[in-house]
């Protein structure tokens, strides 16, 4: 996750630096086409379009825009504050930025080759799964947790929890789980949750609490909170296979992603001659 994103800074960091160039080239652009300027700097429309992402929502465009925007503002004043400080790049990066190109076009024609679909069946996830089970296994006790919070108390939420046996059913008949709330969490089921991320003034009913029953109301952050343990599981004991199954795939389907780029690569070497003189780095 960190070379992707590494990858995309330096592609964008490319197209802000090409944005810089042209406009020590752009004295005569017209007013009405440039979006933002940094001293002598400016960032164009017809740049700006060229970096926004394809088949973007148009209730979503604007807010992506005043993103790259800013980027932008913020990038080409470090850029021209570094020029000024006499900041220049290493050696290596450098060299990165000369075989971006090459790497970019190799990743794209890649891609070209890869099978539109890679299909994992659930045999392979359930053998990779009995063959990695340390992988699954907790490293401190978890809590099937759902929860509610409420910014006021609601008579008749209040009673319709107090006749059910199921919280997240109430939340669910009651549209709560689509309802924004000043917690981070939404409302509804939280799957499995460490002791050690539980809300410090619910971890004491926790730790002692029985499973099925629904707790509250306790007054929590202003509010009214709720939450109805499901299950729990100690330290050391394995998550199910139906609980990591969906991670499972992901897992395989990157193996056999990295599998099949390999082969792409080798078999596609054997198109050229390839010469190696590793000895010629002692």
């Amino acid at each position: 996750m960190r070379k992707i994103y590494l990858f995309l800074s330096i592609v964008f960091g490319l197209l802000i630096s090409l944005s810089i160039w042209e406009g020590c080239h752009n004295d005569k652009i017209p007013r009405i086409e440039i979006i933002a300027r940094v001293g002598d700097q400016v960032l164009t429309r017809d740049q700006l379009l060229k970096w926004m992402p394809p088949d973007l929502p148009e209730d979503q465009f604007d807010f992506v825009a005043r993103q790259y925007v800013d980027r932008w503002v913020q990038t080409t004043a470090l850029y021209l504050a570094a020029l000024e400080s006499g900041v220049s790049l290493s050696p290596y990066e450098e060299w990165s930025i000369e075989h971006l190109k090459e790497d970019m076009l190799a990743r794209k024609f890649l891609q070209t080759k890869l099978p539109h679909q890679i299909v994992i069946t659930d045999k392979e996830i359930e053998d990779y799964y009995l063959q990695h089970r340390d992988e699954f296994k907790r490293d401190e006790d978890e809590v099937h947790l759902v929860h509610l919070f409420l910014e006021n108390r609601d008579p008749a939420i209040a009673r319709e929890i107090q006749e059910s046996k199921s919280l997240l059913d109430v939340i669910e008949h009651n549209y709560l789980d689509r309802k924004l709330t000043r917690l981070n969490e939404p409302n509804g089921d939280l799957g499995y949750v460490p002791m050690s991320r539980i809300r410090k003034e619910i971890l004491r009913r926790v730790k002692i609490g029985k499973t099925g029953r629904i707790y509250g109301p306790i007054s929590l952050d202003g509010g009214v909170y709720y939450f109805q343990m499901l299950d729990k599981q100690p330290a050391g004991s394995y998550r199910s296979l139906e609980l990591v199954k969906d991670q499972v795939k992901m897992q395989l389907l990157n193996i056999r992603r990295r599998q099949l780029e390999r082969e792409i690569a080798q078999q596609t070497a054997k198109n050229f001659k390839v010469e190696i003189f590793i000895e010629h780095l002692k």
